[in-house]
């Protein structure tokens, strides 16, 4: 039973939330994009909480979903990249499987050392278990991912923001998106309506000033990272609501940027905009001035 509970708790730190029926939520969701989606959802946050238990990791982390979100997101991108349209190759599980446990493997060297990692670990292993497969055709494995469904037609663009929720999780259909946006409201529905907010900003500015087309903009692809830089910085002070503008701006242009090389981007813009931010805000709170102090200043 703790187990289990280990295991949604870390399904839903994707979202950065500490929730197991919002992990339930999330993994229901998946199987309205895809039952491989569904199905990697739950199994890697099981086998990277597993594996965290059989190497003796700190027992509060485990609790806390923290070795599992990464490993339960890799499963879902080789699931993704391969399995969408046919996933009875053996082949694609095992890749899943290592893929799971590579990045709870690196996710503890950052825990090791007290850093956040948020899902670099994910992204780094997918660079490798899932682009680099793809690109060399290793193990006779090739990319079968349908093309993006045109959702560019004006009812279906105005749901953008929950196709950019689903994206987190590689999922394509709006109810899932609608199901992941519930299930952070359940923990934090600050966090889900910024994120709501995010998705719209991000899309906006990468159609306004970048070169996107309409319907990746529809299906939400610049609206993910913006979603996860919500969840990460959402709170009741004006400067979350700053933070969340800047690091949504950041994770798009960052994203737009990886994507022109031919890499795929997945949540990097999101993580590289995140730890700047961290360290800006590091500082700010390092100088912590007196507003008292600034406000006599401006009125003697």
């Amino acid at each position: 039973m703790k187990l289990l509970k280990s295991t949604l708790t870390g399904v839903r730190q994707i979202f950065l939330q500490e929730n197991g029926l919002s992990g339930l939520v999330i993994v229901i969701a998946m199987f309205f994009s895809h039952w491989t989606l569904g199905v990697g959802c739950f199994l890697g946050a099981l086998i990277g909480t597993y594996t965290a238990s059989l190497l003796k990791y700190p027992q509060r982390q485990i609790e806390q979903g923290l070795y599992g979100f990464n490993a339960s997101l890799a499963f879902m991108c080789v699931m993704f990249t391969f399995g969408l349209v046919d996933a009875s190759n053996p082949m694609i599980w095992l890749n899943a499987v290592s893929a799971s446990i590579v990045a709870t493997l690196i996710m503890r060297e950052f825990t090791k050392w007290n850093k956040i990692a948020f899902t670099f670990p994910f992204v780094f292993t997918c660079w490798i278990f899932c682009w680099a497969i793809a690109k060399y055709h290793f193990f006779d494995l090739s990319q079968t991912t349908p093309a993006l469904a045109d959702n560019t037609n004006t009812l279906q663009a105005i749901g953008e923001p929950f196709y950019a929720w689903a994206e987190v999780n590689f999922g394509s259909s709006m109810i899932t998106g609608i199901l992941l946006f519930l299930a952070i409201s359940i923990n934090s529905p600050m966090a889900a309506m910024y994120g709501l907010a995010a998705a719209t900003i991000g899309t906006s500015f990468a159609n306004q000033l970048l070169t996107v087309q309409p319907n990746q903009l529809a299906n939400g692809i610049y609206g993910f990272s913006p979603i996860l830089v919500a969840c990460a910085f959402a709170g009741d002070r004006f400067r979350n609501f700053v933070y969340i503008i800047l690091g949504s701006l950041l994770a798009v242009l960052i994203q737009f940027s990886i994507s022109s090389l031919g890499i795929p981007s997945y949540t990097i813009g999101f993580i590289i905009a995140s730890w700047l931010l961290l360290a800006v805000k590091s500082k700010l709170d390092k100088a912590a001035f007196d507003k008292n102090k600034l406000v006599r200043l401006l009125n003697p």
